[in-house]
């Protein structure tokens, strides 16, 4: 069993990406990353591990640096974060109710979570790396998940967000298991996620090193309304990750499109390590 948590930043102009995650186990095992990268790659990726007592929730939580208080549950929270290279203050204000897997039409894998909840909402504050920084007052998004995951079980999938200026916001998540295609998320409409149906078109393209560069999508939701998705890359970062089952995940920030209003995004992709490495090495002999 496990609990996690998950927040972004997406600064196109600056080409700059932030997310912070975190995780508490059912025995009491705690850890972070907090991981900042832009064109050139990883900026940061900082990480601890350790304990929490029995007690421990994330109403108010705080472990070797990282802090979250969350004062309205899946309303608002606040994060800080301090080490010798990164700075952040970063508060959060959802801008709907949250989001549930369950919500959609195919339901929640049984290999991903017991439940997740996805959220867009307005973040401010400032983060700092290496000297570096920047303010923001922008869009953004954050989850929860709690439950078994089983990483290994699907072949691949493709987690995507986008949101602009404007407040327009999507979560998209596209998996293939079992042979089998499956979609999860939402399109934010008048100010209330409407479920996503299914992806009616999804292309990526990739780099020689399986980096992912682009997509373009269009998404048909529950309400039978359709909404047009790209996302560039403007950096991507390979996660830390050490599963039994050898799979690798990486993000990219991205510039983003939502039926032609630019803004950010985030395109996350997870491979098992030794299709990733075939898939590279096949690519650099054509």
């Amino acid at each position: 069993m496990r609990d996690s948590l998950f927040w972004n930043l997406v600064v196109p102009e600056e080409e700059l990406a932030m997310q912070v995650y975190l995780f508490v186990s059912h025995r009491g095992r705690t850890g972070y990353n907090v991981c900042v990268w832009g064109a050139d790659g990883e900026l940061a990726l900082e990480q601890h591990t350790g304990e929490v007592g029995p007690k421990a929730d994330f109403d108010d939580w705080s472990h070797a640096g990282l802090s979250l208080r969350q004062p309205e549950v899946r309303r608002t929270a606040e994060l800080r974060y301090e080490s010798e290279r990164v700075t952040l203050q970063y508060d959060f204000e959802a801008l709907h109710e949250a989001f549930s897997y369950r919500q959609n039409p195919g339901g929640l894998p049984h290999w991903f979570a017991q439940n997740r909840f996805e959220q867009a909402g307005r973040i401010q504050g400032s983060l700092e790396v290496d000297g570096r920084r920047v303010k923001f007052d922008r869009i953004a998004h954050r989850d929860h998940s709690w439950g078994p995951r089983n990483w290994g079980y699907p072949h691949h999938w493709k987690w995507l967000l986008a949101h602009t200026p404007s407040g327009r916001a999507l979560n998209g998540f596209i998996w293939i298991a079992e042979g089998e295609w499956g979609f999860n998320g939402y399109v934010l409409r008048d100010g209330a996620p409407v479920a996503i149906d299914r992806f009616t078109r999804q292309h990526a393209e990739y780099d020689d090193d399986m980096n992912q560069t682009s997509l373009v999508a269009e998404i048909l939701d529950v309400d039978g309304e359709t909404t047009a998705l790209t996302l560039d890359s403007f950096g991507v970062v390979k996660m830390p990750h050490d599963d039994k089952m050898g799979t690798i995940i990486m993000e990219a920030g991205c510039r983003s499109t939502i039926d032609g209003e630019e803004g950010g995004g985030q395109f996350e992709t997870h491979w098992p390590i030794g299709y990733l490495e075939h898939l590279s090495a096949a690519r650099r002999q054509s």
